[in-house]
């Protein structure tokens, strides 16, 4: 299932690319493709995960430090993210992923430290508790009058 995903979200991202959207339905295209991407999420994050093996401060310290990396490579290619052509919707989707998995593994990974559970238990709820803000923030080009 989640190969299927992964390919309907290349061909649209893809497909979005090479058509030149209005800026209220590339907001949407966008949010669909945020909600494919949580879904690849959601069912990427199971039971048994790399960060139930380590400690977790180990989880924080990586999710930090994947963090100021990611940050920082999303500084640098700001300005260049708009000139890559038909590539731009499919290195923003790849952003998308890759941000919302450091931010949900360095959460977890600190939510277990504070409650000495397995990070696995977290895994989904903050998940979706960042996907409903996410997805809010994605459709505010959408209000009228902002």
């Amino acid at each position: 299932m989640e190969k299927i995903i992964w390919l309907f979200m290349l061909g649209v991202s893809l497909l979005v690319s090479y058509v030149q959207l209005d800026a209220t339905i590339f907001s949407l295209v966008l949010f669909v493709l945020f909600l494919f991407v949580s879904t690849a999420l959601f069912l990427r994050f199971d039971e048994d995960h790399w960060l139930d093996r380590v400690s977790p401060i180990v989880g924080v310290g990586v999710g930090v430090l994947s963090l100021i990396g990611y940050l920082g490579l999303v500084v640098v290619s700001f300005n260049e993210l708009d000139q890559l052509g038909i590539w731009t919707v499919l290195v923003r989707l790849l952003l998308m992923y890759v941000g919302i998995y450091i931010f949900v593994m360095t959460t977890t990974s600190f939510l277990a430290g504070a409650t000495r559970v397995k990070p696995s238990r977290f895994f989904r709820p903050v998940l979706i508790f960042s996907v409903f803000f996410y997805g809010a923030m994605l459709l505010l080009p959408l209000q009228p009058g902002l």
